[in-house]
């Protein structure tokens, strides 16, 4: 079996080319740096303060969370097909 040598002068260029270049970032650290825009951390800081906010519960309404927590699970919790009804319409009419 012959294997014929490398007829391309710029396949050998390009690999120096980028070996070069590779231990020029070995020699510097090596290290990646990320930069964020004075808008994006802004957004990130509204994002995060919005799911605090969601997730802050008064105790008034972290018991009333619980109590029906513990009906659904107890299977004494019960919502009358009246009530779902007019529900339902509510959100229908808010969006016509």
């Amino acid at each position: 079996m012959k294997i014929n040598p490398i007829s391309n002068p710029n396949i050998l260029k390009s690999y120096q080319a980028t070996r070069s270049v590779t231990e020029k970032n070995k020699a510097s650290g090596g290290r990646d740096q990320v930069s964020f825009s004075q808008e994006a951390l802004n957004f990130s800081k509204a994002l995060s303060d919005a799911r605090e906010m969601l997730e802050a519960r008064t105790p008034v309404e972290q018991q009333h969370i619980s109590n029906i927590a513990s009906a659904v699970r107890d299977g004494s919790y019960r919502v009358s097909s009246e009530d779902i009804a007019a529900k339902i319409l509510e959100s229908v009419k808010g969006r016509v």
